[in-house]
């Protein structure tokens, strides 16, 4: 009898899971189809795009997770962080965008030898080329900012909102922690389509979803996502702008600086990851000695 328990529990997590990932596609292909159909180009005003989306699932999911804690079936953590685990968050991030470089760098390697991988390359390209369809020179200077805002820091509040606060919570209350946060870096992975994409965003979703485990407090994988799409892709499209002047050869020099930080920093980033779990592990095992000893 337990064990039907437990299955329908985790159906329903899951279905309810799924649900929510329905909704947010929902949302974006609404939006979508609603700047088609006023004449805007989505290719040239790909800024715009990003932000009314981004905000509208901010306040679809935000409303969501409201209800939630209203009815008393709180599923949002937002527990006080201190310095040092912000610290080692900050730490975590870089070492993980180091980690998805080396990734990048040895998938354009082994795609020079295998055509289909080299295919996918292209279409991984085309996906993160902000000027993908559309001439540069045709995007006006304040989507571009707007755009470069929005990946920084709307679209990882957007995303750690729906795939840790909402997914991540409706699984965790149904499941362990362990199956809730594999579950979770497997959607957030298969959202992100591309294949290229698909295969290190499966890995960036277990530590984004990890380190929000360990801290209880969602700003940790917001501050986290934000410092890997502000390094990541914002400063690159960020130095190319006219605007700012920047010569293609500083910028590339810029930018590989950056990257080599990064890939330095996956070890260290790989103890902060242990020293946060053990933090966490000890913290909750405080909480706990509290409680019998209360009982």
């Amino acid at each position: 009898m337990r064990f039907v328990e437990k299955a329908a529990g985790w159906l329903f997590a899951i279905g309810l899971a799924i649900a929510l990932v329905l909704l947010f596609n929902y949302l974006d292909v609404l939006i979508l189809v609603a700047f088609r159909n006023v004449g805007i180009d989505t290719a040239v005003y790909r800024g715009a795009l990003a932000t009314v989306t981004a905000v509208a699932n901010i306040i679809v999911f935000g409303t969501f997770l409201f209800i939630c804690k209203k009815v008393k079936r709180p599923i949002l953590q937002m527990k006080k962080m201190n310095k040092l685990d912000i610290l080692l968050v900050v730490i975590i991030a870089i070492g993980m965008l180091g980690f998805a470089e080396t990734f990048i760098m040895t998938s354009e390697r082994i795609a020079e030898y295998v055509k289909s991988l080299s295919e996918q390359m292209d279409q991984y390209k085309e996906a993160v080329n902000r000027y993908s369809g559309v001439e540069k020179e045709v995007v006006p200077l304040w989507d571009n900012i707007l755009y470069l805002v929005t990946l920084s820091f709307l679209v990882p509040l957007e995303e750690e909102m729906i795939f840790r606060g909402a997914i991540f919570g409706v699984l965790r209350r149904k499941m362990s922690p362990f199956f809730a946060i594999i579950i979770t870096a497997a959607i957030f992975g298969i959202m992100h389509q591309v294949s290229i994409h698909t295969a290190y965003a499966v890995v960036c979703g277990l530590i984004l979803t990890a380190c929000y485990y360990y801290t209880d407090n969602l700003f940790a994988s917001v501050i986290m996502h934000s410092l890997f799409n502000l390094i990541g892709s914002a400063l690159g499209d960020f130095l190319k702008l006219d605007v700012i002047g920047v010569p293609a050869s500083l910028r590339q020099e810029i930018l590989l600086n950056c990257n080599t930080v990064c890939i330095l920093m996956i070890v260290p980033a790989g103890i902060a990851f242990f020293v946060l779990a053990k933090r966490s592990r000890k913290r909750r095992r405080l909480k706990a000695e509290s409680v019998t000893a209360v009982e």
